[in-house]
């Protein structure tokens, strides 16, 4: 039995089925102005309005349009509807192969619509309802439009990418072997320059033959190489060749000569067999081989300043000693007479040639020495009173 609603927009009336609005829980799409109503607020049987219509309406309609129109869009292959089973058990649906933005409804059936009533009896259109928070947006879904075949147009993008990853994977192999070939071509055109640099009467150019079947960036890579000349090619290597390894001696040779320059006197100390070769060396460079100076391992001990027995003068005892490995030059004596305040008075230096000391003392030896000193009437006299002296050994 067909049942009868009213668009609460256009004041339309419709023809919609039992099983429709049970799909569709009962909302259904104006088709003349697109509005989405829930058909049950006016739901009629068509008897119903038929018996109110008058007969010059109905004739009246009947010429206008004696059949009735389908309100929704064409449908490119229409399928007829199954007629309705009792409580059909729902049959579980395949999966889809990809995930689906949003669940696709079942194919609703077809709206049919009766031409508008004449507009004595429509009444004045109101005025459109407030929009409703009660329920949730409607989505735009055209319930005539079939279902569409989920599986064929979710394997089509699959099969596209299969086909993608083989171009893909053809591709890669394509490039390797012409990579491959592109290698092998460069040496065998290197080799080919050789044996011409080797045979000068040949021309210096090589032709390099190229396969219908090799890619065209084979050629480009032959030709961004351009083939050099054999007498750059001869020239180039052993440029860098005959100039490096002189240059590398020479400059190891020039470090040698300034660390043993620098270091000539603990050298000879260390190592007196080699003293006649430094000698010879500084003859060259014009520097002078002397015994080796370091005044920490000078200890002075023993160090005495007093007043001779005659009264005449002053006697300075004190033992020089050596606490190096090698042997050290020996140090000048600085005496200095200091008096109540220790402020200098007299200030006197000893060379080694006035204490008897060897120019240099041996490893770990020690050197007494005493020596008188006088002073003259003169200087004796203006000297204020002596209370102290120091003694200290350095290098002049």
């Amino acid at each position: 039995m067909s049942l009868v609603t009213r668009c609460p927009a256009c004041a339309t009336t419709f023809k919609v089925v039992r099983d429709q609005l049970r799909i569709s829980d009962g909302w259904v799409r104006c088709g003349r102005c697109s509005e989405v109503f829930d058909a049950n607020d006016d739901l009629h049987d068509e008897s119903e309005v038929l018996a109110v219509a008058s007969p010059a309406t109905d004739d009246a309609i009947a010429e206008n349009d004696p059949e009735p129109r389908i309100v929704a869009e064409p449908e490119p292959e229409p399928e007829p509807e199954p007629e309705p089973e009792p409580e059909p058990e729902p049959e579980p649906e395949p999966e889809p192969l990809v995930d689906s933005p949003s669940p696709v409804p079942p194919p609703p059936g077809i709206l049919l619509g009766d031409e508008p009533w004449p507009d004595f009896l429509v009444p004045e259109t109101p005025a459109p309802p407030p929009v409703s928070t009660l329920y949730p947006a409607f989505p735009d879904i055209d319930l005539n439009m079939p279902a569409p075949p989920v599986l064929a147009r979710a394997a089509a993008p699959h099969d596209s990418v299969e086909g993608d990853d083989a171009d893909n994977v053809q591709f890669q192999k394509a490039l390797r072997r012409a990579r491959v070939k592109a290698a092998k071509a460069a040496r065998a055109a290197r080799h080919d320059e050789t044996k011409v640099a080797e045979k000068p009467s040949q021309s210096p150019s090589v032709a390099v033959v190229q396969t219908a079947s090799e890619p065209a960036m084979v050629a480009a890579a032959a030709q961004a190489e351009p083939p050099a000349s054999p007498a750059s090619m001869s020239s180039r290597p052993s440029r860098p060749r005959r100039w490096l390894w002189p240059a590398v001696a020479l400059a190891g040779l020039l470090l040698v000569l300034q660390v043993v320059h620098h270091n000539r006197d603990l050298i000879a100390a260390r190592q007196p067999s080699l003293r006649p070769a430094l000698e010879a060396l500084c003859g060259v460079m014009g520097c002078e081989l002397s015994a080796l100076r370091r005044l920490d391992d000078i200890v002075i001990d023993g160090a005495a300043f007093s007043r001779a027995p005659n009264g005449d003068g002053y006697r300075l005892s004190f033992t020089l000693r050596n606490g190096a490995t090698v042997p050290i030059a020996t140090p000048a004596i600085e005496l200095t007479l200091l008096d109540t305040q220790e402020r200098a008075v007299v200030r006197r230096v000893l060379r080694p040639a006035e204490f008897a000391a060897p120019v240099a003392l041996p490893a770990r030896a020690d050197h007494a020495a005493s020596l008188p000193l006088t002073l003259n009437a003169d200087d004796a006299a203006a000297l204020p009173p002596v209370a102290g002296y120091r003694v200290v050994a350095f290098y002049p």
